[in-house]
C-alpha cells in the first residue's frame, strides 16, 4: 500500500525535527542527563511536530543505547515501539475518549509495571477535548504518577487547558515553521523521491502550508505526478490558486478603475478557486504585503516571499496611496463577511469587485469624500434639467445684437490646466493620502511647470512659510511625482504683491512661539 509522504518522512530522531531547535535541545539534554519529567505538555499549531516529538521521546527514554539523547531505533525496545508491538507506549485520542470514565480506566492501568521497557508512556493527543470532570479526575494522577509512568499531552488550543493542568506539566511551545524551512524540506523530500520540484513551486507550497510542514508534504503529494517535474503552473492548477503576479495584476486593475478587466479576471479565477472567499483571502494577503511595503523601511523582514516578488510588491506599493490600500482591504473583508450570509455568492463577489474599482459607491466617510471630490472636478455629470412645458406662442421681437462677451478672468485658486495638467490629480492624491490640511494652503497658489520643476507662486506669505517647511515640501514632491509620473522639484516663489502685514502670518508666528 502506498504510504503518504508525511507518514513516510516522519522524523525518527530529534535531529530530524525541522524548525524546533529550542525544544529539541532541551529534551535531548534532559534524556542525556537522566532528568526526565513525569509530565510534558506540547502545544502549537497543526503540523509542527508535536506528536512526532512525543513518539521520539517515548523511544528515547526506553532506548537501551541512546546517542546524545536520540533513540537508536535499532534495539528491541525501539523496534517494538516503532512497530507498535509494545503495550507500554499508549497513544490516546482525547477527541473520542473525553469522559471521566476513560480517565478512571487509565488510572487503573497505571499501577501495573511496564512489561518490556523501562517507562510506560501515555501520549494524549488533543487533550483540550477532555471534559472538566475528566480533567479533575486526571489532576492527582498527573501530579504524582507512579515512577514508571510518563505523560505527554499534546494540544493545538492551549487556552482551553485548565491552569491546574498547566502547573503540573513542563510546557513546550512549538512555533510555526518559516516558508524557507518548509520549502527546503520539500526539496529534500522531492530529491529523495526522485522527481524535480521547481523553486517557485516549492515557495508557493510553503506559503500555502501556513507554517505546517505536514500540510506542505500533503500538498506536495497532491501535486506529484510520478517522476514528472512539479512546476509552478501545475501547483496553481492542482491546488486551485492564482499566482502572485496575477493577484498583483488584479490589484492594479482595481487601482486603475478597470471594472471590466477585473470582472474578466474573476471569471478566469472561478476555474481555479472553489469559491470567491478563498480568492478574496488571497487578495487580502497581497494587499497586506503592499501595506507593509508602503509603511515599513524593511518590508523583507515582515513579508514571507522571495526577492523577485518582494521587488514587485514594493514597486506597486509606491504607486498606491496607503489610504487606498486600506479601503480595498476593508471592502474585501466586508465581502468575505457577507459571503457567509448570502445565497448568490457569485453576484456578491462581482459587486465587491466593482466596489474595489469605484470608491464613490461606498457609504463610509472615505467613499463620500471621494464622491464629493469627483463632483467638484466634474467627474460625475450633473443631472439633466427637466424640459420646460411648451408655452403659448407669441410674436418674436427682433433680435438685438448680442453684447460682446467680457474677457475671461483667471480663476482664483489655481492656474489653467495647460500650465500644470496634473494639478487636480496632485490635489486628489494629497486628499487620498490623508494630507487634507495642505489643500487649504493651495487655494491661493498658482502652479506652473518648467521642465521637471513645479513652480508654486502665491501672494500669501503664511502659505509660503507653511509650504516651505522640509516635511511639507517633501509631501508635495511625492504627490507631484505620483501625479506626473516622474520626479518633480518643488520651487516656491512670491507673487507680485505680497502683504507684509498679513495677520495670518502673525498668528502662525505666535503659534510657533
Amino acid at each position: 500500500m502506498y504510504q503518504a509522504l508525511y507518514r513516510k518522512y516522519r522524523p525518527l530522531t530529534f535531529s530530524d525535527v525541522v524548525g524546533q531547535e529550542h525544544i529539541v535541545k532541551t529534551l535531548r539534554a534532559q534524556i542525556a542527563d537522566g532528568n526526565i519529567s513525569h509530565a510534558y505538555l506540547f502545544c502549537g499549531t497543526r503540523g509542527t511536530g508535536k506528536t512526532s516529538c512525543a513518539k521520539i521521546l517515548a523511544r528515547a527514554v526506553n532506548c537501551s543505547a541512546p546517542r546524545n539523547g536520540d533513540p537508536c531505533n535499532q534495539c528491541p525496545q525501539c523496534s517494538g515501539i516503532l512497530r507498535e508491538a509494545t503495550m507500554d507506549v499508549v497513544e490516546i485520542d482525547a477527541a473520542t475518549n473525553t469522559g471521566v470514565g476513560d480517565v478512571r480506566e487509565l488510572r487503573e492501568e497505571l499501577i501495573y509495571a511496564p512489561a518490556a521497557v523501562k517507562y510506560r508512556v501515555y501520549i494524549i493527543d488533543e487533550v483540550h477535548m477532555l471534559s472538566n470532570q475528566a480533567f479533575n479526575a486526571l489532576l492527582k494522577t498527573l501530579e504524582e504518577p507512579p515512577e514508571h509512568v510518563i505523560f505527554v499531552l499534546a494540544t493545538t488550543e492551549i487556552h482551553k487547558i485548565p491552569a491546574t493542568i498547566l502547573s503540573r506539566c513542563q510546557r513546550f511551545d512549538f512555533k510555526r515553521l518559516t516558508p524557507e524551512r518548509i520549502a527546503g524540506r520539500l526539496r529534500d523530500v522531492a530529491e529523495q523521491e526522485g522527481f524535480v520540484l521547481e523553486p517557485e513551486a516549492a515557495a508557493l507550497l510553503a506559503r500555502l502550508a501556513d507554517g505546517a510542514l505536514r500540510d506542505g508534504l500533503s500538498l506536495l503529494d497532491r501535486c506529484r505526478d510520478g517522476n514528472e517535474p512539479v512546476t509552478l503552473s501545475r501547483v496553481e492548477q492542482i491546488v486551485g490558486v492564482c499566482g502572485s503576479e496575477q493577484l498583483l495584476e488584479a490589484v492594479t486593475l482595481a487601482w486603475n478603475r478597470d471594472a471590466t478587466g477585473l470582472l474578466k479576471f474573476y471569471q478566469k479565477a472561478r476555474e481555479r478557486y472553489a469559491g470567491p472567499a478563498q480568492l478574496f483571502s488571497d487578495l487580502l494577503a497581497v494587499l497586506r504585503d503592499l501595506l507593509i511595503c508602503s509603511v515599513s523601511d524593511d518590508p523583507g523582514a515582515l513579508i514571507e516571499c522571495d526577492a523577485r516578488e518582494l521587488q514587485e510588491k514594493t514597486a506597486l506599493s509606491r504607486t498606491l496611496p496607503t489610504a487606498v490600500i486600506l479601503r480595498m482591504m476593508r471592502t474585501l473583508q466586508a465581502g468575505i463577511w457577507e459571503l457567509g450570509r448570502t445565497a448568490d455568492k457569485s453576484l456578491l463577489a462581482e459587486m465587491t469587485l466593482i466596489s474595489l474599482c469605484r470608491e464613490e459607491l461606498g457609504e463610509d466617510y472615505a467613499s463620500l469624500s471621494a464622491r464629493i471630490s469627483r463632483l467638484e472636478r466634474g467627474g460625475i455629470p450633473a443631472a439633466v434639467p427637466p424640459a420646460a412645458s411648451p408655452a403659448v406662442s407669441e410674436p418674436e421681437a427682433p433680435a438685438s445684437p448680442a453684447p460682446p462677451a467680457p474677457p475671461a478672468e483667471p480663476e482664483s485658486g489655481g492656474a489653467k490646466r495647460e500650465d500644470c495638467p496634473f494639478w487636480e490629480d496632485m490635489k486628489e492624491i494629497l486628499q487620498d493620502t490623508g494630507h487634507t490640511n495642505m489643500l487649504g494652503f493651495l487655494l491661493d497658489v498658482t502652479p506652473a511647470m518648467e521642465g521637471d520643476k513645479l513652480i508654486l507662486a502665491t501672494e500669501q506669505d503664511f502659505c509660503l512659510t507653511f509650504l516651505n517647511q522640509p516635511e511639507n515640501k517633501a509631501v508635495l514632491a511625492e504627490a507631484a511625482g505620483r501625479a506626473a509620473g516622474k520626479a518633480c522639484q518643488i520651487i516656491l516663489q512670491e507673487a507680485a504683491s505680497v502683504r507684509k502685514d498679513d495677520p495670518m502670518l502673525e498668528l502662525l508666528k505666535e503659534m510657533e512661539e
